[in-house]
């Protein structure tokens, strides 16, 4: 093969560069219409809430080739956030996702070196990263690359990660190695997911009905948590159902170094705890973690919403 030629490329070459990015799993499938019909399903039943941008680029989400025409292949890529070093132990809780950097910007910036390291090599390699920032549906690509199968409580479960894992995809004209095989979801009889949920969000048939989410409301709801909804002390994402999972239980662990901006959350935490938070202080973390999500005035909301339960 000539650097000028990059119709085929190994996916072990793929993978030597993510694991230099700090990816756990990588995995390849060739684009084609999705032939499913769980998203229809879900909207049908409202389980979006107010979330009516998941009504939008309906045929982009399910024809991938209509909203990157030049792509032969999706390359998914797994990092895990399962680390030990988050806080747990305030009264006001924020899942573990967002207690370090915002993993939109980080992973982004990691597929966009491989792209780069790629593309010194094949000269005209043409390709996009995604990470949770275009009408794509992740999850179900993961699970055609390999990567892992789709619990009970919807998220993707991996063999050896768990689910404490961010999604990032690079939609590339070049073919490799795929993933041919049959996945195996490996959730069996076990319904922990479904039973920790204390507002009944995660229904029978392993979808999320939005509205019952804590996640939801703590997040994607911009108006007051109802009074009888129970956060379980949370003001921002849940960590309950993922928590409870066996296959998170005996997931391989990371080290994250990112101490700083868990340090940043830790002083957050505190002086929410003693009514000492300001704007000033919110807009810090920010800056840097998946909380640019929401605004000051919804976190505060959140907080006050816990209060009434304590």
């Amino acid at each position: 093969m000539t650097e000028e030629n990059s119709k085929y490329i190994k996916l072990e070459e793929i993978v030597a560069l993510s694991q230099k990015q700090g990816f756990c799993v990588v995995g390849a499938t060739k684009i084609e219409k999705v032939e499913n019909d769980f998203l229809d399903s879900w909207l049908d039943k409202g389980y979006n809430a107010s979330m009516k941008y998941m009504e939008n680029y309906i045929e982009l989400r399910k024809n991938p080739s209509l909203l990157v025409p030049y792509a032969k292949t999706i390359l998914c890529f797994l990092m895990s956030y399962n680390d030990e070093r988050v806080d747990n132990e305030h009264i006001f809780k924020i899942a573990s996702y967002a207690q370090r950097k915002d993993y939109h910007f980080v992973m982004k910036e990691k597929l966009r070196n491989i792209i780069s390291s790629l593309q010194e090599k094949y000269t005209d390699l043409q390709a996009i990263a995604f990470v949770d920032s275009a009408p794509v549906l992740e999850r179900y690509w993961a699970e055609k690359c390999g990567l892992g199968w789709k619990g009970k409580n919807s998220l993707l479960v991996n063999k050896e990660y768990g689910s404490k894992v961010f999604i990032g995809e690079i939609f590339c004209n070049i073919t490799t190695d795929y993933f041919e095989e049959q996945i195996i979801n490996r959730c069996g009889t076990c319904t922990r997911c479904i039973d920790i949920c204390p507002n009944g969000a995660i229904t029978k048939t392993g979808e999320i009905d939005s509205k019952r989410c804590i996640s939801y409301q703590t997040i994607e709801n911009k108006q007051e948590i109802p009074y009888t909804f129970d956060t379980k002390n949370y003001i921002y994402g849940c960590d309950l159902c993922i928590e409870v999972c066996p296959w998170n239980k005996k997931a391989k662990k990371v080290d994250n170094q990112d101490i700083e901006t868990k340090e940043l959350m830790n002083d957050v935490l505190n002086k929410i705890s003693e009514n000492e938070l300001d704007r000033t202080d919110f807009n810090k973390l920010k800056k840097v973690t998946p909380l640019s999500r929401i605004k000051y005035d919804k976190l505060i909301s959140n907080v006050e919403n816990v209060k009434k339960r304590l």
